[in-house]
């Protein structure tokens, strides 16, 4: 008897022990564990489906008035050449990440975004940063304010928007290594970042693409 119920308690503690060690084991370190690009990638998927009334409410001051949606197949044309910018400026550099915004052309169907007036412009500009940064996320997670920016200009401008890349120096840096900014502008108005950021640097070069600049009649200044 003595025997049976040794041999009935031991598999008990034991499988109490593995139940025990899976409770406190940290979830998502096994073996086929999601990884961060796609935790990454995940996070911005459920907060594109939920944050629509975030955007909504944070919009609502605006003086723009509300600029119709943009319909998927214009997305998802649009996050084409984001994607095939960020993969030339991550394997070839900024040199001809800049000319392949320089050269591209509005997708077919974004006549009307280009004819908007500039505060619906800016409007609109705002409502589609997030879908432009999913591209962001999903190639260059790490991405600094170049390919952020670079990437947002790329969107907006296969949409027919007149979206340009500012890249500048600031202008007192005790350290020359991280003296270097960037971000995108709409119509004179600094879309991710704060409007104070043009106080305290030089801008060096504006790239934007040139088919849009030609449409409205005007030139690319202090493009280097």
């Amino acid at each position: 008897m003595r025997d049976y119920r040794a041999s009935r308690s031991a598999p008990c503690r034991t499988h109490r022990r593995q139940r025990r060690h899976a409770a406190h084991r940290p979830r998502g370190t096994g073996h086929g564990a999601p990884r961060p690009r796609a935790l990454a990638a995940q996070r911005d998927e459920v907060s594109m489906r939920n944050g629509a009334p975030d955007w909504a409410f944070l919009l609502a001051s605006s003086d723009g008035p509300e600029p119709s949606p943009v319909p998927v197949g214009l997305r998802v044309r649009a996050a084409a050449h984001t994607a095939r910018a960020l993969r030339m400026l991550r394997k070839q550099g900024w040199g001809p990440a800049s000319r392949y915004l320089q050269r591209l052309r509005p997708v077919p169907g974004s006549d009307r975004y280009a004819a908007l007036p500039p505060l619906a412009a800016i409007r609109l500009a705002r409502q589609e940063i997030l879908w432009s940064q999913l591209v962001l996320r999903l190639l260059e997670p790490n991405g600094l304010c170049l390919p952020r920016s670079f990437s947002l200009a790329v969107y907006l401008s296969a949409l027919g928007l007149p979206c340009e890349v500012t890249v500048t120096r600031e202008l007192c840096s005790s350290n020359p290594e991280y003296s270097f900014h960037s971000w995108a502008e709409l119509h004179g108005e600094v879309l991710n970042d704060t409007p104070a950021v043009k106080q305290g640097f030089k801008v060096l070069q504006r790239v934007s693409a040139d088919a849009i600049a030609a449409r409205k009649g005007g030139g690319n200044p202090e493009r280097c």
